[in-house]
């Protein structure tokens, strides 16, 4: 079973602090950089802030500083790692 976005939302709506999911993307169509982090935090903005930090620091990205668009989301089980398993064990 994949988790919507809405049940992720649904899902961390109680928790203090939330996984978020940060996309950067710049340049033109044909061109295209793109850059995803996970990371922990408070609110959009503080995990905004995070994913930029963790894009330079850790993967050398500076360019997600002037990204003509970043996203941010909360995280869903699937962005997090997760995998259905069936009721009778083993992958589906």
């Amino acid at each position: 079973m994949i988790q919507t976005q809405a049940q992720a939302n649904a899902y961390w709506a109680d928790k203090e602090v939330k996984k978020w999911v940060v996309e950067f993307t710049a340049g033109p169509h044909h061109w295209r950089r793109t850059a995803r982090s996970l990371v922990s935090a408070r609110s959009t903005a503080r995990a905004q802030a995070a994913g930029i930090q963790h894009q330079i620091v850790v993967m050398n990205n500076t360019w997600v500083r002037r990204a003509s668009a970043t996203t941010v989301r909360l995280a869903t089980a699937q962005d997090l790692g997760c995998v259905y398993v069936c009721e009778k064990g083993g992958a589906a």
